[in-house]
């Protein structure tokens, strides 16, 4: 089994654990480019070393860095 686990679920169906692993890649582009854009179908790579959660989101979305997602509360702000 390779490094990084790619669990996929439907938006409100997670059917949970290993029901939800889809594949194991050796890095997280290679993770990133194998998901399908679907609407509604969420994801979550876990390196399997530490077991933590690198990535997560929906797969719409996922080229896309969080941190530059900021929130905007005029039409005004746009231009900052």
């Amino acid at each position: 089994m390779r490094r990084y686990l790619v669990f996929t679920y439907y938006a409100n169906r997670p059917l949970g654990g290993f029901h939800d692993f889809m594949d194991s890649f050796s890095s997280e582009e290679e993770a990133l480019d194998n998901l399908l854009d679907e609407p509604g179908r969420y994801f979550q790579i876990v390196d399997r070393n530490t077991m933590e959660i690198v990535r997560q989101g929906l797969t719409r979305f996922r080229h896309y860095d969080p941190a530059a997602f900021r929130r905007v509360r005029s039409r005004s702000d746009l231009s900052e």
